[in-house]
């Protein structure tokens, strides 16, 4: 499976995929704070072909209070777009882009995100070769 992505603190099946768009989900595994997920697409796509996905995973509102969300690439993409959407009234003081070369690499922070009226934070990289991106975000 291509997309495994990361909730700090997550219980095994805390983490739900709970909406795509311009896509289906395929077959789902969570197990451990981890969730691993195919997308399935209208056709199938060739070398240098784009396909623009969109889903959204869900957390209990809960559960324990989460810093960060991560996204593992076993193979490069052209672009990503991550956003981070909070709670009503549950905006964190500060939120930074990093990324990790490996699970076990320190995290290197690409510069603080800004947190809009929305109460949304994006990260947007081009070229993304094989590793981890993210987003985590300081409550104090």
């Amino acid at each position: 499976m291509d997309a495994v992505g990361t909730v700090e603190g997550a219980a095994r099946a805390s983490v739900e995929l709970a909406r795509t768009r311009y896509c289906r989900p395929g077959r789902i595994r969570t197990e451990g704070g981890l969730i691993g997920f195919e997308l399935v697409f209208d056709r199938v796509l060739a070398a240098g072909d784009t396909a623009v996905v969109e889903y959204e995973l869900r957390l209990p509102a809960d559960g324990p209070v989460r810093r960060r969300f991560e996204r593992r690439f076993p193979r490069p993409v052209r672009d990503y777009l991550a956003v981070v959407q909070f709670h009503d009234g549950m905006f964190p003081a500060r939120c930074y882009g990093f990324s990790r070369e490996s699970g076990s690499a320190a995290a290197v922070r690409a510069g603080e995100l800004w947190i809009g009226t929305s109460g949304s934070a994006h990260l947007t990289v081009g070229d993304v070769r094989r590793g981890i991106l993210g987003i985590e975000w300081e409550w104090e």
